[in-house]
C-alpha cells in the first residue's frame, strides 16, 4: 500500500501547489487591478474638489452679468469721448465767442444743451448721435423755444429726427429711421 499512496500524494500535492500557484496570481491581479482604481478614484476625488470650487465662486458672484459688464465699459468709454469733445468744443467756441465779444456763459450753456440731447438720445438707446443744429442755434434755445436737428444710429440703423426744447429743458423727442423716411 505505501507504493500506490506516494504516486497519488504526489498528484495531490501536484495539484495543490498548482491551486495556490493560480490563487497567487489571481491575487496579484486583483491587487493590480485594485491600485489602479484606487488612481482614479483619487482623480474623481479631485474632480469633486474643483466642483465645490466652482460652484463655491458661481454661489459668491450670482449677480455678475458679464454681457452687462460689457456694455457698461463700452459706455463708459464712449461717455468719456464724448466729454472730451465736448471740452474741445467748448474751449474752441469759447474762443470764438470771445473773439466776437459773446459771453463764456451763453456758450457753455449751448454746450451743456448739447450734451443733455445727448444724454437724452443715449438713453434712448440710440448710438452715435451727432448734431447737426449749429452750435450757435442752440443758445437761444436756452431762454426760448425750438427744435434740434440731429442724426443717431439704433441697432445699426440710421436715425434721423428732432428734440423740442423749451427754456433750456427737453419737451419731446421725435426720431424715424432713414429707411422708413423713404417707401
Amino acid at each position: 500500500m505505501p507504493a500506490t499512496t506516494d504516486p497519488l500524494l504526489l498528484v495531490l500535492a501536484a495539484a495543490l501547489l498548482a491551486a495556490c500557484a493560480a490563487a497567487a496570481i489571481a491575487a496579484w491581479q486583483i491587487l493590480g487591478r485594485l491600485r489602479a482604481s484606487e488612481k482614479h478614484l483619487a482623480r474623481l476625488e479631485d474632480l469633486a474638489a474643483l466642483r465645490e470650487q466652482l460652484e463655491r465662486l458661481a454661489g459668491a458672484t450670482p449677480e455678475l452679468d458679464l454681457r452687462r459688464l460689457e456694455h457698461v465699459l463700452i459706455d463708459l468709454r464712449d461717455a468719456q469721448k464724448r466729454s472730451e469733445e465736448r471740452m474741445l468744443a467748448l474751449i474752441e467756441s469759447t474762443r470764438a465767442g470771445a473773439a466776437a465779444g459773446q459771453t463764456v456763459a451763453v456758450a457753455a450753456g449751448g454746450a451743456l444743451l448739447a450734451e443733455r440731447v445727448v444724454t437724452r438720445m443715449l438713453s434712448l438707446g440710440y448710438e452715435r448721435v451727432q448734431l447737426v443744429t449749429p452750435m450757435a442755434e442752440l443758445e437761444p434755445l436756452l431762454t426760448g423755444e425750438g427744435h434740434v436737428t440731429l442724426e443717431a444710429r439704433r441697432e445699426g440703423v440710421v436715425c434721423k429726427g428732432r428734440v423740442k426744447v423749451r427754456a433750456g429743458a427737453i419737451q419731446d423727442v421725435q426720431m424715424q429711421s432713414a429707411y422708413s423716411a423713404f417707401p
